[in-house]
């Protein structure tokens, strides 16, 4: 299902939204913040699992719900989320790492391709994924892409933030069988 306003593709959606976030310190991380309304979201369900990936602004939540448990992954820059971004966590089969590196524009562009192509690839195989473009700056972007198989359900996320030379890539598993929350 996709509810994109805006659309650049079925997958990739300029937001109608100014970037807010201003660089990756000022991002918080929580496994239980209230659900936020998405600027885009897509949903997908693998054996009674849904994963819905969603775009909140410059930031994101993944929720994966098995019916019995909810994992609510949120990085965001909300009031209900202090905990500040972890380097790697690990609680009851769910893996959660993340990294900042620098980019100089040329480097901004290129990941911006490659994150437009790969989010409409894994759309077509399947796999909940997500990319929106804020209005402004053509690198100024926040995506999802998800990895649903057999064994573990996994996304991957980039928040770019342009304007100070920066990206935040996450990186989440869940080992299917272990415990979500």
């Amino acid at each position: 299902m996709s509810e994109q306003p805006g659309e650049l593709s079925a997958s990739v959606t300029r937001l109608p939204v100014a970037y807010a976030d201003t660089s990756a310190a000022q991002l918080g991380f929580s496994l239980d913040a209230p659900l936020q309304e998405p600027l885009a979201r897509e949903d997908g369900e693998i054996d009674g699992i849904t994963v819905s990936v969603r775009l909140l602004g410059a930031s994101h939540q993944v929720v994966v719900d098995d019916g019995a448990q909810r994992i609510c992954e949120t990085v965001a820059c909300l009031p209900e989320v202090t905990s500040a971004l972890p380097k790697s966590l690990q609680d009851s089969g769910y893996l959660f790492s993340s990294r900042i590196e620098r980019a100089d524009d040329d480097r901004l562009a290129a990941l911006v391709e490659q994150l437009g192509v790969r989010v409409t690839e894994q759309m077509a195989a399947g796999n909940p994924s997500v990319m929106g473009v804020f209005p402004g700056d053509p690198h100024a972007v926040t995506a999802i892409v998800s990895d649903l198989s057999a064994d573990s359900i996994s996304w991957h996320t980039w928040h770019t933030y342009p304007q100070a030379g920066e990206v935040v890539i996450t990186t989440s598993v869940i080992h299917r069988g272990a415990a979500t929350a």
